[in-house]
């Protein structure tokens, strides 16, 4: 079974016309709320600690203050993102974003104050995450969708690491507060280039030719049909346990390093390798699902993920160059397949809906699993166990992949 079926003609037909779609999205997830605030803190933590006297546990409650808001608000942002044209969303949501941005670089040293920043900072600017791009793609491309959603998603990647080269000198020399206004200004800047990108190349299609354009983006299943959707609970179980074995390997990564006797510059190398993986992921992916069964896809990269973990279960540091492409394969690939296997499970007619409530699967998975490596790295004195569950959790993704219905039928 394959994806599309979709000639090279057709692909490269669509991305002539609509590839400022791409590039929009692949600028407006690379500044947004999900690559910035959080890596941000974690370039400003030891500053943050000098100057306020804040732990890093206080510290770090902010950015999962903001993820877990996050979660709660997906459903809302995709009833919006499936009402409200998608410029319109990211432009208020990315100025949103620049606001409160530079409102952290007002912080005194009221804790409480830092983690309000936060929680208003996710419901004011959710929009600038991966759900309204997603969207954007998937309705505007039927035969490259997969390759088009991997190329957008690179966004985080490309912050991934470009952040820290950059940051780090930068806030070193000037301090964290024009650290963060640095990064409002940035934002703030791509605002009218994102908006300008994604309505410039906006062409929407439909999985199934309609009658009219009107009737395109009402294509589809209905939310309510798609909630009592075998396949819909399957694909929730499988993008929860995704990030639930390796966003918290992720976290720990330099840690596991560290134990192992690793140099830190080594160990800076091979981390890197984590964000070269995750890109290349991405893009591979959406190639991939392009031109094969999606599930099946996914099964193959997330049992690939698994072996590669197991063995740095087994072989310890040696290994764990395999270890860093597998986090990125995984962490990777997964918004890719549910961008494009919610459009062609459930077409665009609940879109944004259906996906904001995948991607609180995946939130909750990621918010979870660091919490789960630390208490079982704690209760053992290494990471084994952990491994070994997340070696366990991947493989059971990948059975239930290989368990999923054909598109059509």
């Amino acid at each position: 079974m394959t994806g599309t079926g979709a000639g090279l003609d057709s692909v490269a037909a669509e991305f002539r016309s609509r590839w400022p779609v791409v590039a929009g999205a692949v600028l407006g997830i690379g500044v947004g709320i999900i690559a910035l605030p959080a890596p941000a803190i974690g370039v400003f933590m030891r500053d943050l600690q000098a100057d306020f006297g804040w732990t890093r546990a206080e510290i770090s409650l902010g950015p999962s203050i903001l993820v877990a808001i996050l979660a709660m608000a997906s459903p809302l942002l995709g009833w919006v993102a499936d009402r409200f044209p998608a410029p319109l969303i990211a432009a208020v949501s990315l100025c949103a974003l620049s606001i409160t941005l530079f409102l952290l670089s007002r912080l005194g040293p009221s804790l409480w104050l830092y983690y309000f920043a936060f929680a208003g900072m996710a419901l004011a600017a959710s929009g600038s995450a991966t759900l309204v791009y997603a969207r954007a793609i998937s309705a505007n491309f039927r035969h490259g969708r997969g390759l088009a959603l991997g190329l957008a998603m690179t966004g985080n990647g490309l912050t991934g690491i470009l952040l820290p080269i950059l940051l780090v000198p930068y806030a070193a020399s000037a301090g964290w507060r024009d650290g963060f206004v640095s990064l409002s200004i940035l934002v703030a800047c791509a605002v009218p280039a994102v908006a300008f990108l994604l309505a410039y190349g906006a062409r929407p299609v439909s999985d199934r030719p309609p009658d009219s354009a009107a009737q395109a983006s009402e294509t589809g299943m209905n939310f309510d049909d798609a909630l009592r959707s075998r396949v819909f609970w399957l694909m929730a179980i499988c993008f929860i346990l995704i990030p639930l074995a390796v966003s918290g390997m992720y976290l720990h990564f330099l840690p596991f390093l560290a134990d192992a006797g690793v140099e830190p510059a080594q160990a800076g190398l091979i981390a890197s390798l984590t964000g070269v993986s995750l890109i290349a992921s991405r893009i591979l992916a959406g190639w991939l699902i392009d031109r094969f069964f999606a599930p099946y896809v996914a099964a193959a990269m997330m049992t690939a993920s698994a072996f590669c973990i197991a063995a740095m279960a087994v072989f310890g540091a040696p290994a764990a160059i395999l270890g860093a492409v597998a986090i990125g394969f995984s962490i990777g690939a997964e918004l890719d397949l549910i961008g494009y296997m919610t459009a062609r499970y459930f077409g665009m007619r609940a879109y944004g809906r259906i996906y904001g409530l995948l991607y609180i699967a995946v939130l909750a998975g990621s918010a979870l699993s660091p919490l789960a490596y630390g208490v079982m790295v704690d209760a053992t004195g290494s990471y084994a166990a952990s491994l070994y569950s997340a070696t366990v959790l991947l493989l059971v993704a990948a059975a239930i992949f290989m368990k999923m219905r054909n598109f059509k039928e």
